[in-house]
């Protein structure tokens, strides 16, 4: 009975394992195929929703993809999935392409879409992808073409970013006077008083020339304030000074004010001459020093073209065009020293801190003076033109000496003009003579000799003399002129003895040819003629 069972049994699950093996249903059929395909298949591709957050290449810190911007993180591609094979993606040489005409912004990995099989793609849309690539690349070679050599420097670096127009504004270069500026633009002047010995003026100058920085109230007091009857008075009594001087001066500004708005042109915001914090001083946001500032602006473009080295690039002396024009207007906008006429009526009312901010700004302005000297000068030597005449272009060439001459008279003169500047020191006191007697004798020396080539020596014995007298008055008669200075003087006067000589025989020769001609064109008138 139990064998029966036990082979009853065996042919039944025989039956069953017949019956599955003949009739094939869908679901089995493709299960060996699929999974062999899962083997390839990306987890991204399965379940993407397990992959949203995918993890980002990192990209070398000295190889971002836009410096103005070093965390593209939305234009980054994915990390590489496992198990992706790329030779399924028939555009793997195409997003090569993409990648080197794009300087390496990506890794050149290919993404995860990439990983599935390609779709079949109909031909047009496979042409416009060509195109499109193609196109990609003629402007990456436009964009890799060398460019033509740009100017070191360009007159567009120079625009400053106009500030807000404060209403307060004073000028402190020869004289120091005020305005003020209602908000419909209508400008007055501010008549300043200024106290005993021009206290109220020097107590402002001495705050305004900084421009804005702080001072502390205590330098004010011993540098500007103590001085002349003031010299003894204790710190209260200076206080005393300094709170008054500002009282006046505010006084001063606050009349200007009325004036205007009692004509209809009111003053709106807060205006004062100094702003004070912790017991340090400044120039109030609402006032300007527009003198120094425009001298500074004028300057930059100087100081921008020594560093680049375009002051002395040209053989010929030339310089580029926006570095003269600077030159100029800075020599334009100087019309003095700092408080020059302050310092001429009250010098015993000023210390030594004065010839700081005076030196600064006769720097710039004999800077541009010796720029321009040296500039004519080459000129003097170099100029040509194939289009004029000899005569033009000796006019041209005289013209640019005579310039030269009188720029390098200017700088000799104007170094030696005042006892402010800290680099006006002579021999006798300092050990050796300072850099504004130096070079004043330098520019001396070229200017005699530009006169020399001029031929004209009365020109050289009147600034050869000129000078002399002044150096000796600034030196109390210390100060001898060196070999070098008397050699170049008795140099440019034997050239210009050359140049006088070779002018008179040259006027000569021409006097004796005029006199032939009209001997040759008298003879000819007195001859009869024959008629026929």
């Amino acid at each position: 009975m139990l064998l029966s069972l036990g082979e009853q049994f065996f042919f039944s699950r025989k039956n069953t394992e017949h019956t599955l093996l003949a009739t094939p249903s869908s679901d089995t059929t493709h299960q060996l195929p699929h999974s062999i395909e899962a083997q390839f298949v990306t987890p991204h591709t399965r379940h993407p929703e397990a992959w949203i957050r995918q993890k980002r290449v990192a990209v070398p810190p000295l190889f971002q993809l836009d410096p103005t911007d070093p965390w593209q993180w939305d234009t980054l591609p994915t990390t590489p999935l496992p198990m992706t094979n790329p030779d399924w993606s028939e555009n793997v040489n195409h997003t090569e392409e993409e990648t080197n005409s794009e300087h390496d912004e990506h890794t050149g990995t290919p993404s995860p879409e990439q990983a599935l099989p390609p779709q079949p793609l109909s031909a047009p849309a496979q042409q416009e992808e060509l195109q499109h690539a193609e196109e990609q690349q003629k402007e990456l070679q436009r964009t890799e073409e060398p460019k033509e050599a740009q100017p070191v420097f360009s007159p567009q670096i120079l625009k400053q970013s106009t500030s807000t127009p404060t209403p307060v504004t004073l000028t402190l270069l020869k004289q120091m006077r005020c305005w003020i500026q209602a908000d419909d633009g209508t400008q007055v002047e501010v008549k300043l008083r200024k106290g005993e010995h021009a206290i109220r003026l020097i107590q402002l100058a001495y705050i305004a020339w900084r421009r804005g920085n702080a001072v502390d109230r205590d330098k004010v007091l011993t540098y500007a304030i103590a001085r002349g009857k003031r010299r003894d008075m204790n710190a209260d009594q200076l206080g005393e000074v300094f709170d008054a001087a500002k009282r006046y001066l505010r006084q001063d500004l606050d009349r200007a004010v009325k004036e205007l708005e009692k004509n209809g042109h009111p003053v709106t915001g807060d205006i004062d001459f100094f702003s004070n914090e912790s017991g340090f001083y400044s120039l109030h946001p609402s006032c300007r020093v527009i003198d120094l500032d425009k001298i500074e602006e004028h300057y930059n473009p100087i100081k921008v073209a020594r560093k680049e080295g375009l002051l002395d690039e040209k053989l010929d002396g030339t310089m580029p065009d926006w570095v003269i024009h600077a030159c100029q207007n800075l020599i334009g906008a100087y019309p003095g020293d700092l408080i020059q006429s302050l310092l001429e009526k009250f010098p015993e009312e000023f210390g030594s801190w004065v010839k700081e901010p005076v030196t600064l700004y006769r720097d710039k302005y004999l800077d541009a003076l010796l720029i321009m000297a040296n500039h004519e000068s080459a000129l003097g030597r170099n100029v040509f033109d194939n289009n004029l005449s000899i005569e033009h272009n000796e006019e041209q060439r005289r013209h640019h000496i005579g310039r030269a001459a009188q720029l390098f008279y200017d700088y000799a003169m104007y170094s030696i003009n005042t006892r402010w500047d800290q680099k006006v020191k002579f021999a006798y006191r300092a050990g050796k003579d300072g850099e504004r007697v130096i070079r004043a004798a330098r520019a001396m020396r070229r200017c005699v000799v530009e006169l020399g080539m001029l031929g004209n020596p009365d020109m050289i014995d009147q600034v050869y003399l000129a000078f002399k007298e002044r150096m000796s008055t600034l030196s109390e008669g210390t100060w001898k002129p060196d070999k070098d200075t008397e050699n170049d003087v008795a140099e440019a006067k034997k050239t210009t003895n050359a140049y006088r000589f070779s002018f008179q025989r040259s006027t000569q020769q021409q006097g004796h040819v005029q006199a032939r001609s009209k001997e040759v064109t008298n003879k000819s008138m007195s001859t009869p003629h024959s008629t026929h």
